[in-house]
């Protein structure tokens, strides 16, 4: 009995370290719902509650385990165009390009105009 109760405690201690790290060595802007020092203390004065909360609601979402891990497990796109369906759809003729060639020219040219003037 005696035996199990140590093992427990040993795996809470090695869990509320392993939050300390993590939240130290987590980037600032990463951390949710709180800022970074806040989650520190609250994993410091409240070893397994603060290091539970840190695990579900504090880290990094899909952070990997490694204290401080900036690489993530299931990366998705970050936008529209880094999809990879977005590239088949959007073609651009020659016509089109011209045509967005000369407004780019002018765009350009009334850009200098407005410098010279002012």
């Amino acid at each position: 009995m005696l035996a199990a109760e140590g093992l427990v405690g040993l795996v809470l201690f090695l869990f509320w370290v392993w939050a300390i790290f993590d939240c130290i060595s987590t980037d600032a802007a990463s951390c949710r719902n709180l800022p970074k020092g806040m989650w520190l203390i609250l994993v410091l004065i409240l070893p397994d509650i603060g290091a539970l909360a840190w695990l579900i609601i504090g880290r990094p979402e899909r952070a990997g385990w490694r204290p401080g891990s900036t690489d993530y497990s299931r990366p998705g796109p970050l936008g529209l165009e880094d999809h990879p369906r977005s590239g088949a759809s959007l073609e651009i003729t020659d016509r089109q390009s011209a045509e967005l060639d000369r407004k780019l020219q002018d765009w350009e040219r009334e850009q200098a105009e407005k410098s010279s003037e002012g």
